[in-house]
Parts: C-alpha cells; sequence; structure tokens
C-alpha cells in the first residue's frame, strides 16, 4: 500500500509539473506595445491665433501660439464655451494654459469656442474634440488574467491550455507504465497495479482544458484596461512631420508668412583676407649676410612696432675666393696710388718746368684711388639696419642670430591689425555695385566696399578686392570666406533665413512648411544668394506660407 500512495503522489506531482512548464511560452500573454497613442486632441486658427486642445484625464490643455510667428501667446485671457458652460483657463507655464472638464473623460464629439484676449489683439476660434470610445478588450489578452480573478486560482484543470495537457498527459502515461510494469514483475501487487491504472486514468480524463466559453464568461467580470496617452514627434512616409505643440516649445520652431519682393541681385564668390596694401609692409635684406639682434633683442610673432624701428641687423659675409678678389683689388689700386703719388711729387718739385694742368690730373686721380681704395676696405665692415617700414603687428616671419639672409628673401611681414581687405575671385564678368557682404564658417558677417577688379587672369578667375568696413577684430591674413556681393539687375522672390534651407536626403535644398498646427512638410527650393544672414528663394514656394525659420535642423533630425 505504501508502494502505492508513494506512485499516486508521483503522478499528481507530473500532472503538477506539467501546468507551469514553459511559463515564458504562453501563448495567452499579450504582446509588448509597438507605439504610444496620440491624447485625442483639437485645433482652431484664425488669421492672428492658433489653438491647439489637448485632452489630459479630466482636463484640457490648451497652447495658444500666433499663427505666423509660432510663439507663445503669454499673459492672454482665454475662456472656453463648452456643452457644460464657460471655462476660464488659468496659465500653467507661458502660452499653456489648464481648464477642469471633467465632462471630457464621456467619449462624444464636443463643439468648443475659444475666446483670446492678447496683446496681439481679440479673436475666437472654433474647434470640435473627439473622444474615442476605449477598446475593447482581447479575449487572448486577458485570458490569463479574467481566469485568475475567475476565482480558480485552486483548479488545476483552468489552468491548462490544450498544450500543457498534452504534455501532462504523455508524462503521466509514462510514469503510469512504468508504475505497472513494475507491480507486474511483483506477483503480490499485480492487483494493486491494476487499481493504479484505473485511478491514474480517471485523473488524466478529468482534466480538460478551459474552453472559449469559460474564458469569456471570467473576461465580462474585468474591467477595461485605460488606455496610456503620450505625444511624441514622428515622421511619415512621405517625409511630413507630426510634431506635438510641447514639442515645438522644446525645439524653439519659429515660422514667417511668405511674401514675394524684388531684391537686389547678389552673387556668391569665393575669397580670403588679405593685409591692407597700405597698412602692411615687408622686412627684406638688400644684401646677403648673418642676422644680428638689435638692441632689445629680435621682435617676435604678435608684438607691435613702430616705423622705422630697426628690427635686424645684416653683417655681410664674404667668402675665400671673394675675399682675396677683393684683396687684389686693393693691392692693385694701393699700386697705382703709389705710382701717382711719386709722380705727383716730382711734379710738385718741377713745377716751373711741369704744367700746372698735369699737376691737377695728378692730384685727381690720386684722390679717385685712394676713394677706390677706402670703398673696397670698408666692404669687409659695412652692416645694414632692417627696419619696419609701417606701424603694426610682427604677423609672420623669425629672425635668428647668425641667420644668414639673402637679398630679396622676407625676413618680418608687418600688418595693421585693424585694417584689412578682402580678395575675391570672380568666374563670370559682371558688373559689381559698391557694397557687399563677407561670410566666415561660423556664420558671422562683415560688411565690405569694393576697392576694384584686376585684369589678370588667375585660373580662368580675376581677382575683386574689397576693403573691411569698420572694426576688423578677429580677423586674420589667409582666413577664407564667401563674398556675396550686388549687382545692378533685380530679382524677385521670397526672403527666408539662410539656417531654413537644409539639404534634403537626395541633396536637393528643402524648406519645411507648416501645414497646420502639429503638421509639417518638406518643400524643395531654388534659392539665390542674398546677404549673410538671408537667401532669396526663387523657386518652389507660394506666397502666404508658414516657413519654418527658425529650429529646422532639429526638425531634420526627427525620424
Amino acid at each position: 500500500m505504501r508502494f502505492l500512495l508513494v506512485s499516486m503522489v508521483a503522478v499528481t506531482i507530473a500532472l503538477a509539473g506539467a501546468g507551469h512548464a514553459h511559463p515564458g511560452h504562453d501563448k495567452g500573454a499579450p504582446p509588448p506595445p509597438v507605439s504610444a497613442t496620440i491624447a485625442p486632441r483639437a485645433e482652431a486658427t484664425s488669421a492672428v491665433f492658433e489653438a491647439v486642445v489637448i485632452s489630459r484625464g479630466a482636463e484640457m490643455q490648451v497652447f495658444i501660439d500666433s499663427f505666423a510667428s509660432n510663439e507663445p501667446v503669454a499673459g492672454a485671457a482665454v475662456e472656453i464655451d463648452t456643452p457644460s458652460g464657460i471655462l476660464t483657463g488659468i496659465e500653467t507655464e507661458p502660452g499653456v494654459y489648464a481648464f477642469a472638464a471633467p465632462w471630457i473623460t464621456t467619449p462624444g464629439s464636443y463643439d468648443l469656442a475659444i475666446t483670446v484676449i492678447a496683446d496681439a489683439g481679440f479673436d475666437v476660434l472654433v474647434g470640435s474634440l473627439t473622444i474615442p470610445a476605449p477598446p475593447a478588450p482581447s479575449v487572448v489578452e486577458a485570458s490569463a488574467a479574467e481566469v485568475l480573478a475567475a476565482g480558480v486560482l485552486g483548479d488545476l484543470r483552468a489552468r491548462l491550455t490544450a498544450r500543457d495537457v498534452s504534455l501532462a498527459v504523455v508524462g503521466g502515461l509514462g510514469l503510469l507504465i512504468g508504475i505497472v510494469a513494475m507491480l507486474v514483475l511483483r506477483r503480490p501487487h499485480r492487483r494493486a497495479a491494476a487499481k493504479v491504472a484505473v485511478i491514474a486514468l480517471a485523473v488524466l480524463s478529468a482534466a480538460p482544458a478551459p474552453g472559449q466559453a469559460e474564458v469569456a464568461a471570467a473576461s465580462a467580470a474585468l474591467p477595461a484596461p485605460a488606455a496610456v496617452t503620450r505625444d511624441v514627434a514622428q515622421r511619415f512616409p512621405d517625409s511630413g512631420l507630426f510634431v506635438p505643440k510641447g514639442t515645438q516649445r522644446v525645439l524653439g520652431i519659429r515660422t514667417l508668412l511668405t511674401v514675394s519682393e524684388k531684391h537686389g541681385r547678389r552673387v556668391e564668390l569665393p575669397g580670403r583676407v588679405i593685409p591692407d596694401p597700405n597698412a602692411s609692409g615687408y622686412v627684406q635684406a638688400s644684401l646677403e649676410g648673418r642676422l644680428v639682434a638689435p638692441e632689445g633683442g629680435f621682435p617676435q610673432l604678435g608684438s607691435m612696432v613702430k616705423a622705422g624701428q630697426i628690427v635686424a641687423i645684416v653683417e655681410p659675409t664674404i667668402g675665400a675666393v671673394d675675399m682675396a678678389d677683393r684683396q687684389q683689388q686693393i693691392r692693385e689700386i694701393e699700386q697705382q696710388l703709389e705710382l701717382v703719388t711719386r709722380r705727383l711729387d716730382r711734379g710738385r718739385q718741377l713745377s716751373g718746368a711741369v704744367a700746372k694742368t698735369q699737376i691737377e690730373e695728378l692730384e685727381i686721380e690720386q684722390e679717385s684711388l685712394m676713394a677706390q681704395r677706402d670703398a673696397l676696405v670698408s666692404l669687409t665692415d659695412i652692416s645694414e639696419n632692417l627696419i619696419a617700414p609701417v606701424d603694426g603687428v610682427i604677423a609672420s616671419g623669425q629672425a635668428i642670430a647668425g641667420q644668414i639672409a639673402s637679398p630679396g628673401v622676407t625676413v618680418y611681414e608687418i600688418v595693421d591689425p585693424d585694417r584689412f581687405w578682402v580678395e575675391a575671385l570672380s568666374y563670370r564678368s559682371e558688373t559689381l555695385g559698391a557694397e557687399a557682404v563677407a561670410v566666415f564658417a561660423d556664420g558671422t558677417t562683415v560688411d565690405l566696399a569694393y576697392q576694384g577688379t584686376g585684369l589678370a587672369d588667375q585660373g580662368q578667375a580675376v581677382p575683386v578686392r574689397f576693403s573691411v568696413v569698420g572694426q576688423a577684430e578677429g580677423l586674420r591674413a589667409g582666413q577664407l570666406l564667401r563674398v556675396i556681393a550686388a549687382t545692378p539687375a533685380d530679382q524677385e522672390g521670397i526672403v527666408v533665413p539662410r539656417d531654413a534651407v537644409l539639404r534634403g536626403a537626395n541633396g536637393q535644398l528643402v524648406v519645411y512648411v507648416k501645414t497646420n498646427a502639429e503638421r509639417f512638410v518638406q518643400r524643395e527650393v531654388r534659392v539665390e544668394p542674398l546677404d549673410g544672414d538671408t537667401v532669396l528663394v526663387v523657386a518652389g514656394l507660394e506666397v502666404g506660407l508658414r516657413v519654418v525659420s527658425e529650429g529646422a535642423e532639429l526638425l531634420n533630425q526627427i525620424r
């Protein structure tokens, strides 16, 4: 009998274990969510204001913005005419107003009239807010919870699916066959083996899987799950964007209404910064020699120098061959000078017999030979002072004691840091106006004044020079930039900020256009340069559109 009890307990444990097998593969578990649900909302617009009403439980959240610029309208008096009466909003943050509305928890469509009184004006906006009915619970998603809620935790049969029952049957039958085989081998227990087999079959046959009727009956008693709402910006397959008002506030999205106007045509030229020719200069040696520091030392890069200041000294260096040639010349001159001197002395002694003119010629020849000798002797001792030609800063070059300076080689370049020019290259023969703008890589701009156009061809381009107007702080020679120069011709188009124009996925220039309160679409455009901050859209836009003027780059990052 003890063996019989142990066998029955083993069968029961096998059945219970089969009911809990493979918890991660329960086909009745709900699948994970794949997207968030956008909260119910309504929008209303006028020529001045734009409003978005969002349902937040038993409260309405209303965003009030300027229709043209998308700027939040702060400090306004906002009222809503609802089915339950007129409600007054409380401003929770600039441009956001909250309204207590318990009735919006009931599904239905509600007409709203929003009255806005602000510094920009007074207006009434009309819209309709639709609250959808909650979705019916799925039988498959709620099966496990419904069975537990039906009070059948203790019933093993209600927790077994068809797959679990099959596993239990197979396991129980295997254990049963093993027990029966053991009992058959032991003759005294053949009758007990038959009893165990009958009991096990009865237990297995009495454990059917729960049917759909039982699941539906249990799920009917459970409440419907509440829908979780979350506003998330997203991109549509057509490259359009849904951007909730809250996200627009965070990104700082601003718009402008497009207007077509005539502007002077501009051309864009590559250029670089050069020193002002009238306020810069080079320090070069006229003879070959070794550099020697002046009193106070060599000036270093960035140091100020004055015009006429000695910045270096050149001591001439003579080679062995040149020295030998020079000494030979000196000796030849000294020999000639000795002969002339003797002839002159004899002539003076015989002044009565020698003509006076002959004596004067010998004196002149003596003086010339002495001058030539002194010049050759002094060449080994003459040094050259290198002086600064203008006031300014040492921009380039470095002198080192003992360095050999050659004629025509620049030792220092001196530049006035407050006076720069810009040299651009024009690849088209166009007449330029007197005004221009230089645009640097970081977006900063500098006003320019036209100075002249060269005639020399530099790689199929003509140099055009401009002077910098006003202070030239932060400029340095060699900086690369773009020059936007005016021409006498006019061109019609729509002016938008330069930052509003982006490069699309296909390489085409695009802008974002706001089509309604929370939707933006891309528009391909063709632009012409206008100045450092704006461009002229000549194709792709119409008058009256709302183009994103600030935050376009952030919108382009939404995926």
